[in-house]
């Protein structure tokens, strides 16, 4: 299947991730037209939460800093981080103007750094001053910001939280005071752009649920999947397909019965593994037979910023040069994949 055909449903796709709440895992229904997105969490009934996950194909999206495919299309997100301690006005009007330009929706990861001159540190503060209203400041700017987009917004707060690994301050072994500050940024946010959708998105590990903030303040859920070729071999013995690295994490967090998305997708190997990958990630069966909760996957289109552990480096997941061609021209086929 081509990405054309995403463009048929595009408000479809969009439209899936918007809240169909539940505690438990329910079974795959199409909900379509009949799901408002400008609604909240909360604001959808219990029936509605009862009458299914979301269907209709699945969003592509992109992380794309340098504006590889600015012009195309064929993509239905875009995905642009932003550090709210330091916002980079500028890149931010110039994604805003090319989400609203290409009829994208707009993801934006905030990353709540400290006041601190280095940004990693005062972390064990940070919860607290945010509860106090110390980045109050920092929130109606974006938020404000993100009110006035001509274009579906949905606000990825405090990512892998659950992982404190010492990359980011807001992930701590303190859920309670993530949970707490997730809630704050959420309802101060709503105050000033009602229409924005909010991603809770954690690593992926079997910890996450303790992170969970509540149904109320989360209308998607987002986990970052990445493909390295390297360490598949290094701790699987052999190559993991799309699917089976997908399953991972989505099986941990289905039960909460959000829409789910690959917030962050990244593929790094040699051609036939990247070939693999790809033709999975575009074939509709992957969405539709094992992760009836997927609504959108966003490519990474990027080298790693952070060095990865035990000598893995900076992996580069940047699309090849043939897959980035193929996403302008809109001629990804899943009979195929792209090849370099």
């Amino acid at each position: 299947m081509s990405i054309a055909m995403f463009r048929s449903v595009f408000l479809a796709g969009l439209m899936a991730l918007l809240p169909v709440g539940g505690a438990s895992r329910v079974a795959a229904a199409d909900l379509g037209g009949t799901v408002d997105r400008v609604l909240t969490t909360g604001s959808i009934s219990s029936a509605a939460r009862r009458a299914g996950t979301p269907g209709g194909e699945v969003a592509i999206g992109v992380y794309d800093p340098h504006d590889a495919v600015a012009s195309s299309d064929a993509l239905q997100i875009e995905h642009v981080f932003i550090y709210w301690q330091a916002l980079d006005k500028a890149m931010l009007k110039r994604k805003i103007a090319i989400a609203e330009g290409q009829g994208r929706a707009l993801m934006i990861s905030v990353e709540p750094y400290t006041h601190a001159s280095d940004w990693r540190a005062g972390g064990e503060r940070l919860f607290a001053d945010i509860g106090r209203g110390r980045f109050d400041r920092e929130i109606r700017d974006i938020c404000r910001r993100a009110g006035a987009v001509a274009a579906p917004v949905y606000m990825r707060w405090g990512h892998e939280m659950e992982d404190p690994d010492g990359r980011y301050p807001w992930a701590r072994r303190d859920a309670d005071g993530y949970k707490k500050a997730f809630r704050y940024f959420v309802r101060s946010c709503r105050e000033l752009a009602p229409d924005v959708r909010f991603v809770w998105s954690p690593k992926g590990h079997r910890n996450l649920a303790g992170y969970y903030p509540g149904d109320d303040v989360v209308d998607a859920i987002g986990i970052p999947v990445w493909g390295l070729q390297k360490m598949d071999v290094d701790y699987w013995g052999r190559e993991r397909s799309f699917g089976e690295t997908l399953g991972e994490k989505y099986r941990r967090v289905e039960g909460f019965g959000k829409p789910v998305m690959v917030a962050e997708l990244g593929v790094s190997g040699s051609a036939d593994y990247k070939r693999a990958w790809y033709a999975e990630i575009f074939d509709r069966r992957t969405y539709h037979e094992c992760f009836p909760l997927l609504t959108a996957v966003v490519f990474f289109n990027d080298k790693e910023p952070y060095k990865w552990p035990l000598g893995y480096g900076s992996p580069d997941w940047r699309l090849d040069k043939a897959s980035l061609a193929a996403l302008v021209s809109d001629k990804v086929e899943t009979n195929s994949g792209p090849t370099q």
